[in-house]
């Protein structure tokens, strides 16, 4: 495995862990979620990095590269609309009107999707090799 395929799956987690800080500072159910979405992310990079590494990609057969590309999804998934469920239940937005909650409301998980995208794209190409 080169250097920089190392370096790009230590910076996915890195980045994915930074973002979830404050979940895993909380402790308990939290923490367990930010766990969980941390590894769906890692599930969603690996199938990107073996389109993107051949070295790797003859590491992970058909099988291992399409389980971890469908538990990425639907991590990706399942965490957005977690997002979203989260946004709507805030306080600090509950005085904007409707239009404009659902607006500030549809930015967190569209910057995740969009954020994603490069790796769906990668992971999609890698398991049509």
């Amino acid at each position: 495995m080169p250097g920089w395929t190392a370096l790009y799956l230590a910076g996915d987690v890195a980045l994915s862990a930074w973002m979830l800080r404050r979940d895993f500072r909380r402790r308990g159910r939290s923490a367990a979620i930010a766990t969980a979405e941390l590894l769906g992310s890692v599930c969603l990079a690996l199938p990107a990095l073996a389109y993107l590494d051949t070295d790797f990609a003859a590491l992970l057969d058909d099988a291992a590269r399409w389980s971890l590309f469908t538990l990425g999804l639907l991590a990706l998934g399942c965490f957005g609309w977690r997002d979203v469920r989260a946004s709507l239940a805030d306080p600090r937005t509950a005085w904007l009107p409707p239009r404009r909650r659902w607006l500030i409301t549809a930015l967190g998980p569209g910057m995740m999707l969009a954020a994603a995208l490069p790796e769906v794209w990668w992971g999609g190409l890698a398991l049509a090799r």
